[in-house]
């Protein structure tokens, strides 16, 4: 039986490991940056969502009124 050995014992030299950062740096880091803005702008946007939300909640509870019984937002079976 044959036996194949997958990467060589071989060690890279300084200028190809250099090579090899810099080609990484230059294709990975726009990739991450990208995702990261992504993220932010998700954050913003859903939290600006939920204050919208929140504060629409609390304007539609203000203006409705009581009922005779002095309770809210109880809707009564007739």
């Amino acid at each position: 039986m044959r036996q194949f050995q997958f990467g060589s014992a071989q060690s890279m030299s300084t200028p190809t490991k250099i090579a090899v950062i810099v080609f990484g740096l230059i294709l990975f880091l726009p990739i991450f940056a990208l995702l990261v803005v992504a993220g932010v702008v998700a954050s913003v946007v859903f939290g600006v969502l939920l204050i919208i939300t929140t504060i629409t909640r609390k304007i539609q509870s203000l203006t409705r009124g009581k009922d005779s019984g002095g309770r809210k937002n109880v809707r009564v079976k007739r």
